[in-house]
């Protein structure tokens, strides 16, 4: 542990805690795919020989998820759910085996061609949620062509202060290994919501990614540590480095029960009530909302619909899933966004690409610009409505002449559906804010919906000019800069004005310290994935929102987000000791 090796790398931190453990270097993929050209005669063979190939994964796949329930709980196996309907889907299959006919192709040749062409659809996703779950597909692929190579996964039994480092890592490799002992994991690529970061939590392993060429540098065996509260490793570090994190280290053995779920009305010390709402996409994410006793949905987000095969769905396709939403919301009801369509272009893949999708034909005003879409899915949607519990909200709205027009469209599919006497249910309409601009004028939005959500992910992106996706300018990405604050206060007393509801949803409302702050601002519904419930639940109930209030308020004077940090870091360990870990705080980044 010499002073010139030490090697620090800042990442995202997507599981607290701190350990302290020795390098396991483990590769994430099968790397170069070759390309061998097939006979007529042989086709056939190449044919059964990919769908052997998925048979064998399909049944490792399953072994999979059996263990990981029985290790994590069916709310952190459901992942395998994904991976598991992605081999039972017809398209993706079919797509593979012509590709196979008509290239005369091998099986891996032709799997890559496929899976690259969806991967880059995947690629231009808006959502981050959505992108993000490309890793499922890799994740697919990887295991068909380790089966098409006939070799078998590779099962490690780790060392006991193992610390899993990779490029990137993959659900079902993670699910493969003994983790008794794995102490931590550290990646080069991944983020909040991919599915090695919800493993890791679900796990109670400490985990730090978006490390970029960490692994490069690691070598098994080096002395590590992981501090996901710093969103930073340390490789090979000082005596005096090592010594500091040995005294507050919480590399302990961990525990695979979930935590204790507390139901009813949650409240904070001083009595304001906080509702907590599911944001789902995945159907094997729906026990979820009854497990943590959410009440009701906040955020469907519907293009998963779209996802599993690239094409539109029929309308009767969407009213049995908006049908399943609204029986999963039960009586809180659920609220269904309106495609958030991007420059992906999943029906329209000649088009030329677009030269700046971020700002371009997305979300909302793709919607508007292929009306027949949207006057098909809320067509659907007021079908599925008719127990009065499916509300709509509209992404990504800049002003309230998108409103005005979705509004329109909406009305006219109300009036075909009446004079067709097919049954329908009321349904409110609420906006997304998520921009600049719809954080100025949300006086006149809220005089427009019936609710408002507060997508912070994309609010802070647009509010910042920063895309969060892009690692070189990952240090401009601050959730609490003061201007996001002030566009979240801004529009939160938009609501209360006009007195309508307003949702926060987004890694915010998931995130412990930042929920506090939300609820210093007056937020009082929040919307997150159901497995963060529990520690949301835990930490609000202890805190007073009176104090919270006047945190937030010295928030919104500060000058710049390293003062809203360092407030924040002292304040919270103040007023609530023990309830804020040091490591679950904001950190300075330094540029």
């Amino acid at each position: 542990m010499s002073e010139s090796f030490e090697i620090r790398c800042k990442g995202v931190g997507v599981s607290e805690g701190i350990v302290v453990g020795r390098v396991l270097r483990m590769h994430g993929n099968t790397g170069y795919v070759y390309r061998a050209n097939i006979q007529p005669a042989d086709l056939e063979q190449e044919l059964e020989r990919f769908r052997a190939a998925v048979r064998l994964s399909r049944s490792q796949l399953q072994a999979i998820k059996d263990r990981a329930e029985r290790e994590l709980g069916k709310d952190h196996a459901y992942i395998f759910d994904a991976h598991l309907l992605l081999l039972e889907d017809e398209k993706l299959i079919n797509d593979v085996e012509n590709s196979i006919r008509t290239e005369q192709a091998n099986a891996e040749w032709a799997l890559k061609v496929v899976s690259d062409r969806l991967l880059s659809v995947y690629s231009e996703i808006k959502d981050d949620y959505l992108r993000e779950r490309g890793s499922d597909i890799e994740d697919v692929v990887q295991r068909l062509l380790v089966s098409l190579s006939g070799e078998q996964p590779v099962h490690r039994n780790l060392p006991e202060d193992a610390v899993i480092v990779s490029q990137e890592l993959l659900p079902s490799a993670v699910a493969e290994l003994d983790l008794d002992f794995a102490r931590a994991v550290a990646t080069d690529s991944g983020g909040w919501t991919s599915h090695m970061a919800i493993i890791a939590r679900g796990l109670g392993i400490p985990a730090v990614v978006g490390l970029r060429d960490f692994y490069r540098r690691a070598r098994t065996g080096d002395t590590i540590i992981v501090d996901s509260g710093r969103n930073e490793v340390i490789l090979n570090p000082t005596p005096a480095t090592f010594a500091r994190y040995q005294s507050e280290t919480t590399n302990r053995t961990r525990t695979r029960m979930p935590e204790a779920v507390h139901r009813g009305p949650l409240r904070t010390l001083d009595g304001v009530e906080i509702r907590l709402r599911a944001n789902v996409e995945l159907p094997a994410e729906f026990a979820g909302v009854s497990t943590y006793d959410a009440q009701g949905i906040g955020l469907y987000r519907s293009e998963f619909l779209l996802a599993r095969r690239g094409v539109m769905v029929s309308e009767e396709e969407q009213y049995l899933a908006y049908s399943k939403i609204a029986e999963v919301a039960g009586k809180y009801g659920a609220i269904v966004r309106l495609f958030d369509l991007g420059a992906e272009k999943q029906f329209d893949p000649a088009r030329e690409p677009e030269r700046n999708p971020a700002l371009g034909l997305r979300a909302i005003r793709y919607g508007l610009h292929n009306e027949e879409i949207m006057r098909t899915q809320m067509r659907a949607i007021l079908r599925a409505a008719t127990g009065d519990r499916l509300d709509i909200v509209l992404p990504m709205v800049g002003d309230v002449s998108d409103v005005r027009r979705a509004r329109r469209i909406l009305n006219q599919e109300v009036s075909s559906l009446a004079d067709a006497q097919v049954p329908q249910g009321q349904v409110r309409v609420g906006a997304m804010i998520e921009t600049p601009s719809a954080v100025i004028t949300a006086d006149s939005i809220a005089s427009t919906v019936d609710f408002f959500e507060l997508g912070t992910n994309d609010l802070v992106q647009y509010t910042l000019a920063v895309d969060r996706g892009n690692e070189d300018v990952a240090d401009w990405f601050r959730t609490l800069h003061p201007a996001v604050l002030y566009g979240i206060n801004r529009s939160l007393e938009a609501a209360r004005k006009r007195g309508i509801g307003a949702i926060v949803c987004g890694e915010m409302a998931s995130t412990p310290s930042y929920a506090t702050l939300l609820v210093g601002l007056g937020a009082t519904d929040l919307s997150m994935t159901p497995s963060s419930m529990p520690r949301i639940r835990r930490v609000l109930s202890l805190i007073d929102s009176t104090i919270a209030r006047q945190i937030a308020a010295e928030c919104l004077a500060c000058e710049t987000a390293d003062d809203v940090e360092a407030l924040v870091r002292e304040r919270f360990r103040a007023s609530w000791p023990g309830v804020f870990p040091l490591s679950s705080l904001p950190v300075t980044r330094k540029r």
